[in-house]
């Protein structure tokens, strides 16, 4: 028997010492005690002062036991559930292997025909949850965009009410404010069978976003305070770049994120206590020729790995980023990018790995690059089992009995475990006659016919029978509530 030894779910990236770590922590409570933070909300300001806080008009200072107190309630395992009740698509949080999704709110799209650039479009969204759904290792949906063809309060509705029917995988959702969120939530209570049944399964996450430095607005609080009032399991994330929102150094930046993180922890917390809460941050630097989020810097990787460790360090789960690109279009720089972030996302461990699909720079979603690194995901899961060492894989009864010379391909032990190898979808192995035979197709054009062939043949699971009714007389309503907004303001009928 072996004792005093560590295991591993698989090989792992590892970039600060344990005593970093609590460095970092140490310097994450200074922040949040002594600098603080601003907080455009009155209803946060008060809870947040009711329970220990210090209040200065805006600025809230949060004392250190109050953190502790929320790391504390907050779970590191939950799970996020399939809404067609398939256990393979749900999502195990704390089982320490990551999943991977797109992102949201890109203004532009790659058209997934043609490859021109345009505006995202309410019908991309179904596109997008059709082609998540079909890709085995994309584990969750978000919608790669921003409704531009809608109300602009409307976009984040209508970008839920078209995904929602079109995968069964878990959603991470967004919305402006309360009012959509709210709409977005009666969506999924509609096909969860309840608001008490959702509690039990949650189907969906949502995301909000605190601005950076040191912000936390009205907007991203309000659904903060839905969320947990409604127990849906949240996403607190600050999107930092170093040397321009945040502080240029690797340690400061991480510091920073943290600080703005855990401040809604500890709201979502104090709210909801028990709540499931993903800590965040799109954490990379600014490049400074071009004043970008650099979304294929190393320092992406290298940042998310530290926040990873650091979340981990202090029992959260995170959400992380990889498969993203700087590139305009899908070509050998975002393979490249894309892949590697994808890579060392999935050695670092983050739990949730989002904005696979971005290109420039967060600027443009793209369905090509969603399929091309789903690819890549595949590589990476079969590089995160790792090498099991047992009598059974050694194989030295075998490797005796083939002896020098001989073969192993008649072996039982070879059948038993040869499809353990990783078979790549789109990669291509084959011998250069057979693949010139075959047109001599570029990795890019398997991807295009693969990309095409899920949008003009997927079907995806069906919702339960009455809840695409109910979805559209929530769509009306909010269509209503939006022309109504538009008379008190002044605006057309």
């Amino acid at each position: 028997m072996r004792v005093n030894y560590q295991t591993n779910a698989g090989p792992q990236f590892r970039v600060l010492s344990n005593d970093q770590l609590e460095e970092i922590v140490q310097a994450v409570l200074r922040v949040l005690e002594e600098i603080g933070l601003d907080v455009h909300n009155e209803e946060v300001r008060q809870i947040l002062g009711e329970n220990g806080a210090s209040v200065e008009g805006l600025r809230v200072r949060i004392p250190s036991y109050m953190v502790k107190q929320a790391l504390s309630t907050a779970p590191r395992s939950f799970t996020v559930w399939a809404r067609d009740g398939d256990a393979e698509k749900n999502i195990y949080i704390g089982a320490g292997r990551p999943y991977y999704g797109p992102g949201p709110t890109c203004p532009n799209f790659l058209d997934p025909y043609t490859g021109q650039r345009r505006e995202y479009l309410r019908q991309d969204a179904s596109a997008v949850a059709k082609v998540c759904d079909a890709l085995p290792n994309i584990d969750f949906c978000e919608s790669l965009g921003t409704v531009s063809d809608v109300h602009p309060e409307l976009g984040a509705t209508y970008e839920f009410a078209e995904m929602f029917p079109n995968t069964s995988k878990p959603i991470v959702a967004w919305s402006y404010d309360w009012e959509d969120g709210e709409d977005i939530h009666k969506m999924a209570v509609a096909a969860a069978g309840g608001q008490k049944a959702f509690e039990k399964r949650p189907n969906y996450i949502h995301y909000c976003e605190p601005l950076s430095p040191l912000v936390s607005n009205e907007e991203a609080l309000n659904k903060l305070i839905f969320a947990a009032e409604h127990r849906v399991p949240l996403i607190f994330t600050p999107c930092p770049s170093a040397g321009g929102t945040a502080p240029s150094t690797m340690a400061g930046i991480l510091t920073q994120a943290a600080a703005e993180s855990w401040m809604g922890l500890v709201v979502a917390q104090l709210i909801a206590p028990g709540l499931p809460f993903f800590m965040g941050g799109v954490v990379s630097i600014m490049d400074m020729q071009y004043a970008v989020l650099a979304y294929g810097a190393p320092e992406l990787s290298l940042l998310q790995a530290g926040l990873t460790e650091l979340a981990h360090h202090v029992g959260l789960p995170l959400w992380t980023t990889g498969g993203c690109t700087d590139a305009k279009v899908i070509d050998q720089q975002a393979a490249l990018e894309g892949a590697l972030s994808v890579l060392f996302s999935g050695l670092s461990g983050g739990d949730l790995c989002h904005d696979v699909g971005y290109i420039e720079s967060g600027m443009t979603g793209s369905l090509q690059q969603l399929v091309l690194m789903n690819e890549a995901i595949g590589h990476t899961k079969r590089i995160r089992q790792g090498i099991e060492v047992t009598p059974e894989t050694l194989a030295v009864d075998v490797i005796d009995k083939v002896g020098p010379g001989g073969h192993f391909l008649g072996e039982k032990h070879t059948l038993r475990h040869f499809r353990e190898f990783w078979a790549p979808a789109l990669i291509d192995r084959s011998k250069v006659d057979d693949w010139e035979a075959a047109g001599s197709p570029t990795l890019g054009d398997r991807v295009q016919e693969k990309l095409t062939e899920i949008l003009d043949t997927y079907q995806p699971p069906e919702l339960p029978e009455g809840v695409p009714a109910q979805i559209e007389e929530i769509l009306a309503a909010a269509e209503a509530r939006v022309r109504e907004l538009e008379i008190k303001k002044g605006g057309t009928k």
